[in-house]
């Protein structure tokens, strides 16, 4: 009787003690967040404008910066991009993509899909000189391999898994130079599966790089958390940048340009639940422009002059031999209370603004800046064409050479 109240005794103690230790296990584990940083659709951005206040937002200098402030708030942080970081294919372009790619392999990106624009200089090209973590869930491609996930261990104990899918209707170009692309939706139930029987993470980040609606229609997936989607067919596109929350998950957009960087904080609760937070943040004249990126800047303009004087003689004769702007000096002649309003405007002083912040070689600001350039008969340069400095009345109204 004495050895079987023993036994009792001792049966109740380990029972206590097995309840105890799984209460004491649930109150311990702690409510836990990170935070992701998200942008994309930089289309080429390598600096704003500047032009006007208003759009002096974004650049590599700025947001070198923005990343070491975040990274030296929190290690547990997420930094992606959904692509499109070039535009259509030019010379002063391509010069840009590779300045580009350098920054992007200076700012430690956690995990990159590359977009149908940024294949516009073969997909060797995203491998020169850069060390960018390319992922890729649906697409095999032909010249570069990048892995169908990625997993990053944070220092609070949480395992986020990234996946990404990109939609074959954009990446037809890819797929003839000998790649292939499948089911996006197909794909991202296998990898899914894959990750919960091997990581079990506990948060699933699927990028993607197709058209909105298409994007939105993946957050129903089983497993996934939070869907980044990035495209975008033009700079002056809008971007619906506002986040859909559905059955405990999130849908979320980078904006354009790389003018603002995306942020988005992950709750997870000690149930397990998630909750989230976004918010945009502008990279304006607050953030500081980065020390080393500013001799980055530097350098590419360097380039950009030197092609801009190589090709001076090309331009010449291709665009030089025939004389077909009038020039506003001409329409001075019989416009004058017009011509007096245009010289006081931005328009009749758009050349100075460009010279004043040596851009006066960019052909991309020049475009912008002077009468018909890399047009028959238009602007060439200061010295050659110094009558069609400035955005003149014939930029809108063409060539009026005749009409004079």
């Amino acid at each position: 009787m004495i050895r079987h109240r023993l036994f009792m005794a001792w049966v109740a103690a380990l029972t206590l003690f097995g309840i105890a230790s799984d209460a004491r296990s649930l109150t311990e584990i702690p409510a836990r967040e990170f935070l992701i940083v998200y942008s994309g659709n930089t289309l080429g951005e390598l600096k704003p404008c500047g032009c006007a206040k208003e759009e002096d937002q974004g650049g590599f200098e700025r947001r070198v910066t923005y990343f070491k402030q975040v990274a030296m708030k929190s290690k547990n942080t997420l930094f992606v991009d959904t692509g499109d970081s070039f535009k259509e294919p030019s010379r002063q372009g391509k010069i840009k993509a590779r300045y580009l790619m350098q920054a992007m392999s200076l700012l430690k990106y956690d995990a990159v899909i590359p977009g149908d624009k940024d294949l516009v200089y073969g997909e060797a090209f995203l491998n020169e000189g850069a060390s960018i973590p390319w992922l890729l869930s649906n697409a095999r491609l032909s010249k570069i391999n990048p892995p169908e996930t990625r997993i990053k261990k944070l220092e609070n104990g949480l395992t986020i898994a990234m996946l990404a899918v990109v939609d074959p209707d954009l990446y037809y170009a890819a797929e003839h130079s000998g790649g292939r692309i499948t089911d996006p939706k197909e794909s991202a139930k296998k990898s899914i599966d894959k990750l919960n029987a091997s990581e079990h993470p506990d948060v699933i980040v699927l990028l993607t790089h197709m058209k909105r609606d298409k994007a939105l229609s993946l957050l129903a997936l089983d497993g996934v958390d939070v869907v980044i989607n990035g495209h975008i067919e033009a700079d002056t596109d809008v971007i619906d940048m506002t986040p859909v929350k559905q059955d405990g998950k999130i849908f979320i957009q980078p904006g354009p340009r790389g003018q603002k960087m995306g942020e988005l904080t992950v709750r997870i609760d000690k149930a397990g639940n998630k909750s989230f937070d976004q918010r945009m943040v502008r990279l304006d004249s607050n953030i500081k422009f980065d020390p080393k990126m500013i001799k980055w800047y530097e350098d590419y303009n360097r380039e950009v002059e030197d092609l801009f004087f190589a090709s001076l003689d090309a331009r010449k004769d291709q665009h030089g031999k025939e004389k077909v702007y009038a020039s506003e000096q001409m329409c001075l002649t019989c416009h004058l209370g017009k011509h007096d309003v245009w010289s006081k405007s931005r328009h009749g002083h758009a050349y100075e603004t460009i010279n004043r912040v040596n851009k006066a070689f960019d052909p991309e600001c020049l475009k912008c800046h002077v009468t018909g350039f890399d047009r028959a008969g238009g602007f060439i340069s200061e010295v050659d064409t110094p009558d069609l400095k400035n955005v003149q009345c014939e930029v809108c109204h063409g060539p009026g050479l005749e009409h004079a």
